[in-house]
């Protein structure tokens, strides 16, 4: 007996991963005021890393202002004390600004499919309510696939999938850990080919950083345009579920 075929018009049939593109790049469009200062963040953390980045075994900042000698008389003033101190600050600083930042994405581009309002006070309230949560759901899901890759890398792979969509579901149901990725594994899994396209997109975008001086600037371009795309899916499996 032939194998049926959902109609164009059923909800059963899904778009493609690249189909998303446009749909999301309209929501990011239309929220750019808020998708575009979130992904400054890393922009700023990339011009940093050029900055203080040695070559040569001389920092940027050395080469260009001459600094490459001491504050003072005493070790403790040397430069290089001095940019470690400035090092261990910074990375702090990435590790907060760059988790809040990914956090208010991942509700932005949620909130987003849902057609809601936007706004950096809202985002912040909602990272305050639920972003342990999500710090915690990070690391776990993270380590599930990390070790994973590392015994048979075929059962890293399904975890990826599993728990592709766990944050959204966290955030949608204000749930635990836990129940966030159950529900992931569960609504993921009769359709794992429309999961998977969306991270095979999000390689491809990765890819772009390969080009020669404007690779990371398409990367980045292509990447804001696609961030909405995990969120739609997760709207449409909702629906199915």
């Amino acid at each position: 007996m032939p194998t049926q075929r959902a109609r164009r018009g059923s909800p059963l049939n899904l778009p493609s991963a690249f189909e998303l593109f446009s749909q999301s790049k309209e929501l990011v469009l239309t929220n750019i005021w808020i998708f575009g200062p979130l992904y400054a963040v890393p922009v700023i953390f990339w011009i940093h890393d050029w900055i203080w980045s040695p070559t040569a075994g001389v920092h940027w900042w050395d080469r260009a202002f001459g600094a490459g000698g001491t504050w003072g008389s005493s070790p403790a003033a040397s430069w290089e004390t001095g940019f470690v101190g400035f090092s261990i600050f910074w990375l702090l600083i990435t590790v907060v600004l760059g988790s809040i930042a990914q956090f208010m994405t991942v509700i932005a581009a949620l909130w987003a499919t849902e057609h809601r309002t936007l706004d950096f006070q809202d985002l912040w309230h909602e990272v305050k309510r639920v972003g342990w949560r999500l710090l915690g759901l990070y690391v776990v899901a993270g380590l599930y696939v990390v070790v994973g890759l590392i015994l048979l890398i075929v059962p890293g792979l399904i975890m990826l999938r599993r728990y592709f969509l766990a944050p959204y579901v966290m955030i949608d149901k204000n749930c635990g850990i836990a129940e966030a990725m159950e529900r992931s594994a569960a609504m993921t899994k009769p359709y794992s080919g429309s999961i998977w396209g969306i991270i095979v997109v999000m390689i491809l975008i990765g890819f772009a950083n390969i080009v020669p001086y404007v690779g990371g600037l398409l990367s980045l371009l292509a990447g804001l345009f696609y961030v909405c795309a995990p969120a739609l899916r997760y709207q449409q499996l909702k629906k199915l579920a």
